[in-house]
């Protein structure tokens, strides 16, 4: 099954459909509601469009027939790990911030975050999150909160496919004994990118061919882990 990452602005997304939030269920556009500023509800809303276009083109479906529900497993509220009714087998996830959104689907735990890089203190974060091998090299390259970005990105992505939580990021090092990040951490690796003011990550199951350091030839296989701004 093709795994398919996309990350953009929520403008470019919401533009490239006829009408965004008739692709949401009821539940969805009353969540959407609750945002106070415009930026905010429109992140939320492209984020829950570029998801099923990213499902839509790993099961190669129609986006408009998908429906994205969510429960969680404590208080039974829309908030849990999200799912597709007409494809449970498939994991999806997505990731929104001010003006930006990221979304994934595929075969495997998946988890994707994006985060923005303006008029934001990182500070306190960096010291609750990361570990001393981290904070040397994310003081060492030329834009520390990039740096840091990327850091807590992949955390937040591996939060998502339950290999960390938010207790134990600062546990979790993303720094190998090079002093340079890791491309593979307990069991997944990681896509990385940068636009704009953006920075993001998603976490992939490492495929068993790649487990020695092999390439896997997903490419040519039909698998390929597709990342592609949209």
């Amino acid at each position: 099954m093709k795994t398919v990452v996309r990350y953009g602005r929520s403008t470019a997304v919401l533009t490239d459909v006829d009408d965004p939030l008739a692709m949401l269920t009821p539940t969805e556009r009353e969540r959407a509601d609750v945002f106070r500023l415009p930026a905010d509800r429109e992140a939320f809303v492209a984020a829950h469009v570029l998801v099923r276009l990213c499902a839509a083109e790993a099961l190669g479906a129609d986006p408009g027939g998908l429906t994205v529900v969510q429960r969680c497993d404590s208080c039974g509220g829309p908030h849990g790990k999200p799912s597709l009714v007409e494809a449970p087998e498939l994991s999806v996830s997505w990731s929104h911030t001010h003006g930006g959104v990221a979304a994934a689907a595929g075969g495997g735990p998946i988890g994707v975050d994006i985060e923005g890089l303006r008029g934001r203190d990182f500070a306190l974060l960096r010291k609750k999150t990361l570990t001393p091998a981290e904070l040397r090299w994310a003081g060492e390259e030329p834009d520390q909160d990039a740096a840091f970005l990327r850091l807590w990105t992949r955390k937040e992505a591996l939060i998502k496919v339950g290999r960390l939580s938010l207790g134990s990021m600062a546990r979790a090092d993303l720094v190998g004994d090079a002093g340079r990040l890791v491309a593979r951490w307990d069991g997944f690796r990681f896509e990385d990118w940068a636009f704009d003011e953006f920075v993001g990550s998603c976490a992939l199951p490492v495929h068993p061919a790649e487990a020695g350091g092999v390439d896997s030839g997903l490419e040519s296989a039909g698998g390929l882990e597709l990342v592609a701004e949209f």
